[in-house]
């Protein structure tokens, strides 16, 4: 505990923006991974300051440390258990293992039905609650799906007026975006937060986040664009663009790098004229994602003015037939048209992300794939990161198979070995294809993913995953002949 306690105060000294208060109301604000992981998480300094802008109510965080034993919070160094409300902010699918252990670590009984009335309420929010909550349900009294600033402020009120925890679940049953899995058989609508609250800001800036130094800032919330694949469309609703005066004043001048934000964050229709201002402040900047068929040469240029040293751009299919089927809207002259153009403002490296084990996939989209990596070489160095494609809910393809494990091993070897004798020129790297898989059953699975979860705090490894789901009688739903289980109800909406 000393080591950790030496641990936090170091962290501390070298943040800013930790708030120091005390109140009635005690939040414990938990997320389920190491400490650089959470400060980069603009939704978790989101709720941290919408909980601490409530003048009764102090929310300290708590992360699953790398060191064993019990937890405490940063900012009081309180035991976590030791609050009214226990939130937790969940943004992956393989976090989900992580929630388990941050709640035995924090003294809290996992379960929600064998923890006692006296004990905080817990609260589980983030994008993956608004993917698939259900495999939290055996774990959260309330699961937040949607925005949080419009859902944050009622819960506080909802327990400022009842202080109990029965009573509080009472109150919030039906509100837009309040899930209780105790309670209810299907989700709620989602929350979507009015423009006027937005733009969501960094709370925090801290050279030990993933994102060092760096102040974030979300400038669109939305996307426009129709893929097929993606979850922001649904997700976050219709594309609310915050104007640009009301995001240059969210920025701090003093800060030294800003992470700009955005599903399609260069159609952001003022993304030139903010990108323009923060060179203008001697401000460098990024940019979380570039659309292929975004970028022209002024846009590259301020980008490396902005201190960028390579930009990411999603091909998102190894053909043009699939991109054509996933509703990419790019082709392969735009990938091309981006390499160029990156080369021309003095990039020498850029980034591609590929998706493989697409439905209807074949040995010639593979080749086609190969071909255009080939291709976009010709104008730098190519750092092509290779992910399995994994179905999710609210999307066309929940009802499409995972590939494969083995399929999707053959088909990323078949790509390196063709691509391997052009390194260091094409540089490439991808994610398990055994990951991968159980991120599908997280993603499209019921409670019973969450209690084989349950069963691997000690060791989690795939084969650990495949018993685990035999043991709890787990199945693949798509396989089920009478699939009548509520998580699957309204899929694809």
């Amino acid at each position: 505990m000393d080591l950790l306690r030496e641990r936090i105060r170091a962290r501390r000294a070298r943040e800013r923006g930790a708030i120091l208060k005390d109140a009635p109301i005690r939040v414990t604000l938990a997320y389920p991974n190491r400490y650089g992981v959470g400060m980069a998480s603009l939704g978790f300094q989101t709720a941290y300051r919408l909980l601490n802008a409530e003048p009764d109510v102090v929310a300290e965080r708590a992360f699953l440390e790398e060191l064993p034993g019990e937890l405490i919070t940063y900012e009081s160094g309180r035991h976590p258990a030791e609050a009214h409300l226990f939130a937790v902010s969940i943004a992956y699918e393989l976090d989900l293992t992580n929630l388990v252990r941050l709640l035995i670590r924090a003294g809290l009984r996992p379960l929600r039905e064998e923890r006692d009335p006296d004990d905080p309420i817990v609260l589980v929010g983030g994008p993956l609650t608004s993917s698939n909550p259900w495999p939290l349900a055996p774990f959260a009294d309330l699961i937040v799906i949607g925005d949080g600033e419009e859902v944050i402020p009622q819960l506080i009120e909802a327990f400022r007026r009842t202080g109990e925890k029965e009573a509080f679940l009472d109150w919030v049953e039906g509100l837009p975006g309040v899930f209780l899995p105790g309670r209810m058989e299907r989700e709620p609508r989602f929350a979507t937060a009015r423009p006027e609250t937005l733009p969501a800001a960094a709370q925090f800036i801290t050279p030990d986040a993933e994102f060092p130094d760096t102040f974030l800032i979300e400038v669109e919330r939305g996307c426009p664009r129709p893929c097929t694949f993606c979850l922001a469309r649904v997700m976050y609703g219709p594309t609310r663009n915050v104007p640009l005066d009301r995001v240059l004043a969210a920025i701090p001048e003093d800060v030294p790098k800003v992470g700009l934000i955005g599903a399609a964050l260069t159609d952001y229709p003022w993304v030139k004229a903010l990108s323009r201002a923060l060179v203008e402040r001697r401000q460098r900047f990024s940019y979380s994602s570039v659309r292929a068929d975004r970028v022209d040469l002024e846009l590259a240029e301020l980008m490396r003015a902005g201190g960028m040293k390579s930009f990411t751009f999603a091909a998102d299919g190894p053909s043009q037939r699939l991109r054509d089927l996933l509703k990419k809207q790019i082709d392969r002259r735009d990938l091309l048209k981006a390499a160029r153009v990156a080369r021309e403002a003095g990039f020498k490296r850029f980034k591609v992300y590929q998706m493989i084990g697409l439905p209807t996939e074949t040995e010639e989209d593979l080749e086609e794939m190969i071909e255009d990596t080939l291709a976009l070489a010709e104008y730098g160095q190519v750092a092509l990161t290779i992910s399995p494609f994994v179905p999710k809910r609210h999307t066309p393809h929940f009802a499409d198979r995972f590939a494969g494990v083995k399929p999707i091993e053959s088909r990323i070897k078949r790509v390196e070995k063709a691509l391997r004798r052009h390194r260091p020129r094409i540089e490439i790297r991808s994610v398990s294809a055994r990951w991968a898989w159980v991120e599908a059953v997280i993603a499209r699975g019921g409670p019973e993913v969450g209690l084989a979860a349950l069963r691997l705090v000690e060791r989690e490894n795939f084969a650990a995953w495949k018993r685990a789901l035999t043991e709890v009688g787990w199945r693949d739903p798509l396989n089920a002949p009478e699939p009548n289980l509520p998580f699957l109800a309204g899929v694809g909406a």
